[in-house]
């Protein structure tokens, strides 16, 4: 025993003089993919995405992007998004729709995915959710030098931001003010988007470049923020 001692102690003194380990930082929890991404790709089984909830009279559905006109009007740009027709978990606040009305709100859903196949009344919706789980999620009101500020803080979640869309052949802007013909103003914050939006009547609404080139002009997008860019759901002329 009185062997082992010295080498007993000499363990212990060399554990107490290491520098005790640095905690890493944590790495951001992944955002969850775009019903759209889903989609592009789909699989049978358990999901979870975000995206735009469409409910009305008839049902809901889950759609990666919304047409909405001045006047408030709505409706999917296409058939690509899933049918959960009267699903238990809708929020309250979907439920109160009334003859032609239609009510949109962004969600995060979880469930089962089941197709494809013909799912909705005219059968147009190639996917459904088996026991579909539904989550509100709020839209934030900011402005671009709030959000571009706050980039950290905004990460994966749904915002609404105004200011003018500069679109031309596989790239969108959204900026702070532009000026005559479309030029952006120097000094004005701009967000890039990850993607055009794909509504043809809110480009037709735009003003055209000189050269043809590129559409421009006031909008209110919401969209997901994520990895510096923002996903459109929904975009209206201002």
């Amino acid at each position: 025993m009185r062997r082992l001692l010295p080498f007993v102690l000499v363990i212990l003194l060399a554990a107490c003089g290491r520098q005790p380990a640095v905690a890493s930082t944590p790495p951001p929890a992944p955002t969850l993919p775009m019903v759209g991404e889903i989609l592009a790709a789909p699989t049978a089984g358990p999901v979870s995405t975000i995206g735009m909830l469409y409910v009305t009279g008839d049902g809901a559905a889950l759609v990666d992007e919304l047409r909405i006109g001045a006047d408030g009007a709505m409706s999917p740009l296409d058939d690509q998004g899933i049918w959960l027709g009267w699903p238990a978990g809708l929020p309250a606040e979907a439920r109160r729709v009334r003859g032609g009305e239609a009510r949109s709100m962004v969600v995060e859903l979880s469930g089962s995915l089941v197709g494809p196949g013909q799912y909705g009344l005219a059968g147009q919706y190639a996917y459904t959710i088996d026991e579909p789980v539904l989550k509100p999620l709020d839209a934030r009101d900011l402005t671009i030098p709030l959000l571009l500020g706050n980039s950290d803080m905004y990460e994966g979640l749904p915002v609404r931001l105004r200011g003018h869309l500069l679109a031309s052949s596989g790239t969108a802007l959204l900026i702070e003010r532009i000026g005559e013909g479309g030029i952006p103003d120097e000094r004005a914050l701009q967000v890039k988007l990850a993607a055009l939006p794909r509504d043809p009547t809110l480009i037709a609404a735009l003003h055209a470049s000189a050269d043809g080139r590129a559409a421009f002009g006031p909008v209110e997008i919401t969209g997901l923020w994520r990895g510096g860019r923002l996903y459109p759901l929904a975009a209206t002329p201002r």
